[in-house]
């Protein structure tokens, strides 16, 4: 009876500890709603930067665009892209320069290779070897400058269809290229592709992935590299047939596919914005991530983007079909 009678007592004595640290937690929780207040956001209202993105490349002329940045939830089409996105020449001059002293004045042209069918094309000044560039951008009052450099072309060592990996079959493949890198030198390589076939025709070149990388784990040794077709941007949907739509995503290629390949070397800063930009492409067009911004070149934080020199050349290969 002693036992039980205690047994009891702590039972009861339990139970209140557990009532009163219920009451306890609830008056805490009133207290704490109690306190909470409304907090407006005064949010600033959106200031859109000019946006300069421009490439020189070896045996070609220099190819600017110009466009305004633009919220991250605007409803994109043709339409707001003509009107509120591209800058054209009624608005904006650009220059570009050689270090030899060649200069010419770019005219905004229209071109189908272009994203937006548009943008300022040079003529005169062609991209070298080992040279340097200055871009020059007037712009509402503004002057922004930039320099780059072209550095040597190179040649690869063996290039064709891979259908090899297990996730494929056979009428899928990617494309595996040998090169072998110079010893003792810092070298940045990217790769872009063209695909021509009856069911997918590419505009402008595309970036594989990683979109640019360095030769530091391969310092003069031979080395494979497997490129696949990472995709068009998605603000370019919108414009974009039917059909062109349906091939959108295609990551791979197929028999009756004519691919250019275009394997080019850069500076280090090019390569830096490269990978800056690959990465916030990847990664960062999530809303609910932290943001990566692309490194650029220009002497001013009022602008955004890269220009960007390219030492390029092209190899052409072919998926017969029977």
């Amino acid at each position: 009876m002693y036992f039980r009678g205690r047994i009891q007592k702590t039972i009861l004595y339990n139970s209140m500890k557990k009532k009163l640290f219920a009451l306890c937690l609830l008056a805490v929780c009133l207290l704490t709603l109690g306190c909470q207040r409304e907090i407006e956001l005064d949010l600033p209202e959106y200031q859109p930067k000019l946006v300069i993105e421009g490439t020189i490349e070896t045996g070609s002329p220099a190819i600017v665009m110009l466009t305004r940045s633009i919220p991250y939830f605007s409803q994109i089409n043709y339409d707001y892209m003509m009107d509120s996105v591209v800058v054209g020449n009624l608005k904006a001059k650009v220059f570009v320069t050689s270090e030899t002293g060649e200069t010419e004045q770019l005219v905004f042209k229209i071109s189908p290779d272009l994203p937006y069918r548009m943008g300022f094309i040079g003529s005169k000044v062609i991209g070298r070897e080992e040279t340097h560039y200055t871009l020059r951008v007037e712009y509402d009052g503004n002057t922004y400058t930039a320099e780059t450099y072209i550095p040597k072309t190179f040649d690869l060592d063996s290039i064709g269809f891979d259908q090899s990996a297990e996730i494929l079959n056979e009428t899928q493949a990617t494309i595996r290229m040998q090169l072998t890198d110079p010893a003792d030198e810092e070298n940045y390589y990217a790769f872009f592709c063209k695909v021509n076939s009856p069911t997918l025709r590419d505009r402008f070149w595309i970036c594989g992935l990683p979109v640019a990388f360095d030769d530091r784990t391969f310092n003069g040794m031979t080395f494979n590299y497997e490129l696949t077709r990472l995709g068009y941007s998605p603000l370019l949907y919108g414009m974009m047939t039917d059909a062109q739509q349906e091939t959108f995503g295609r990551r791979t290629f197929r028999p009756g596919d004519t691919v250019y390949v275009k394997h080019t070397q850069v500076d280090h800063h090019t390569y830096q914005y490269l990978l800056s930009a690959g990465s916030e492409a990847a990664l960062g067009s999530n809303p609910f991530t932290n943001p990566m911004p692309a490194v650029t070149n220009f002497d001013s934080d009022e602008v955004l983007g890269h220009w960007s020199g390219f030492a390029a050349k092209i190899d052409t290969i072919v998926w017969w079909t029977k």
